[in-house]
């Protein structure tokens, strides 16, 4: 093999095949610990990709380090204030791998189960959700609330329509980009979209899988999931998706 081709396979080999979409919003004490965490756990080519939501947060100095030492990392800022909607679909317009990853910066979610979706996903799936309600799957010191309201509506919303996961809820997940081309998303607080994600992919006919995973409530900074605040959003993509099925029955 000559030196070119030795060069083309490298490059090749090093084409990142999922970027994982990280939205931050002052996790300044978390995300060096979750970048620290896929770097050791995922083996997939991957880019870093952070968006953050206010150019004085706290969190882009210490991305910026980051940087030094990681090229894969890169940081892009909402065009139009705070929100984790907002930075999702900011996200979302950045990728330019086949693959997505969506992942919380709070240390919440176990990067190990990437690589899993991602095995997922290349033997015919179009979206894998991280599951905290099946064999394997853990919710680790969960306020009791929380856990009871997401693993209820999760599992529920399973038995009611077919949706072929059991924690829809879930934000850590992997898909194929092109279902972005496909989806209109509408959510605009932000920790329902992946619910409406999940929901509308089911309805396109996309093939739908999940794997176990742990999740564990943060320890550092303040939560910004404010359960009461955000269940009227995470009802109408419930109640959307129960009203589907039943139209698709009756037709």
């Amino acid at each position: 093999m000559t030196s070119r081709n030795i060069l083309l396979e490298y490059n090749k080999a090093m084409k990142a095949a999922v970027d994982i979409i990280l939205p931050a919003y002052h996790e300044q004490e978390n995300i060096a610990a979750v970048i620290a965490g896929i770097n050791k756990e995922v083996k997939a080519a991957h880019n870093i990709k952070i968006i953050l939501q206010d150019r004085k947060d706290p969190t882009f100095p210490v991305i910026k380090k980051l940087q030094k030492k990681n090229r894969r990392i890169k940081v892009y800022f909402t065009p139009d204030g705070v929100g984790l909607a907002k930075a999702l679909k900011t996200g979302f317009q950045k990728v330019t791998t086949p693959l997505v990853v969506e992942m919380m910066s709070d240390s919440s979610d176990d990067p190990s189960s990437i690589d899993r979706m991602i095995k997922k996903i290349n033997r015919g799936y179009d979206l894998v959700c991280a599951s905290r309600n099946i064999r394997g799957g853990k919710r680790l010191h969960a306020p009791l609330l929380k856990k009871m309201l997401s693993f209820g509506g999760s599992v529920s919303l399973q038995y009611l329509t077919g949706l072929k996961t059991s924690d829809a809820t879930n934000a850590f997940k992997c898909f194929r980009r092109d279902l972005l081309k496909e989806i209109k998303l509408e959510s605009n607080r932000g920790f329902e979209l992946p619910l409406e994600l999940t929901v509308k992919a089911h309805y396109l006919g996309k093939k739908i899988g999940e794997v176990p995973t742990v999740w564990r409530e943060r320890k550092n900074g303040n939560s910004h999931f404010k359960i009461f605040n955000l269940l009227p959003h995470y009802l109408r993509w419930y109640f959307w998706s129960i009203e589907k099925n039943v139209t698709r029955m009756l037709t």
